[in-house]
């Protein structure tokens, strides 16, 4: 005979809200924003890939850099004076006038947005094909596309 055991009850509201924490926020630290990304643009996209393995690859790839990559204070000085990593992490500012690129500029910002940030537009490396492009403002990164084929570049 099973007996009926309890079901643990569940706090539905904290016991009381938390007001201040010893907690540290480095503001020096990469952060990452997706108020700016573009779903709509299925070029850049990595649910139009058909399969799952490779869907799952990604997502695993991305979260696991992007975390690598949170740990970094003052990410863009450690670039730029990072040759190594730069060049191993695919990392570079997007020249929008560069011949190989296949958009003129992110399409899913107002031309008033993209005339601010142009000179702050970046790609950053996920993994051998992944990356992801968007801007700077400070120590946010404001992601725009995910670009699991890496097609915002025409391949050589």
């Amino acid at each position: 005979m099973v007996k009926n055991k309890k079901k643990p009850k569940l706090l539905t509201k904290p016991s009381q809200l938390i007001t201040t924490t010893n907690i540290e926020d480095n503001d020096t630290n990469f952060k990452i924003s997706f108020t700016e990304l573009d779903l709509k643009n299925k070029k850049f996209s990595i649910s139009e890939i058909k399969d799952n393995r490779i869907k799952s690859q990604h997502y695993d790839d991305f979260l696991n850099k992007i975390n690598e990559y949170s740990k970094i204070t003052e990410f863009k000085k450690y670039i730029n004076s990072n040759h190594w990593y730069r060049n191993t992490n695919h990392i570079h500012p997007i020249d929008w006038n560069d011949n190989r690129i296949r958009e003129s500029c992110f399409t899913s910002l107002n031309k008033n947005k993209m005339e601010q940030i142009k000179d702050e537009c970046w790609q950053l490396g996920i993994n051998q094909t992944f990356r992801i492009h968007g801007y700077f403002i400070e120590n946010t990164f404001y992601i725009i596309w995910l670009d699991p084929n890496h097609n915002l570049y025409e391949r050589k």
